[in-house]
């Protein structure tokens, strides 16, 4: 047993008493009631996707002026083509990207969606201010 709780118990405060909150100040409650819920977790974790993997975020720079092929990618990117396929396939079962043959090429864009585009600004956003 941990001190803490020896204490509890010889002081006559049981352990369930030691754990009630205590009222919370205003500045806590407004900034427990800041975070985020389950859903709007969720919709974050197609951005998580692609921010916290650098091969992603170059993905979707590349794509953010047009449509490219695996092919195109890989070679913009420096990667195979089959380290491009398993990044794009990550990001379309994300619903970040869409694909779509054309002959016996794939062709990759981005997806329209309200996280895509807040995605696409960030990265826009982080572009300009490292070449200021």
């Amino acid at each position: 047993m941990k001190t803490g709780t020896l204490l509890a118990f010889s002081s006559g405060v049981s352990v369930d008493q030691q754990a009630r909150p205590r009222t919370a100040s205003p500045r806590v409650r407004h900034a427990r009631d800041a975070l985020l819920d389950g859903a709007a977790s969720a919709l974050l974790q197609s951005v998580r996707d692609i921010i916290c993997e650098p091969t992603r975020t170059q993905i979707v720079r590349a794509l953010t002026p047009g449509p490219l092929s695996v092919g195109d990618l890989a070679s913009i990117l420096g990667r195979s083509k089959s380290a491009t396929s398993q990044h794009l396939r990550v990001l379309r079962e994300a619903g970040i990207v869409s694909a779509r043959r054309r002959g016996r090429a794939v062709v990759y864009s981005l997806a329209s969606g309200p996280m895509v585009e807040a995605t696409v600004r960030v990265l826009d956003t982080a572009a300009t201010i490292a070449t200021a």
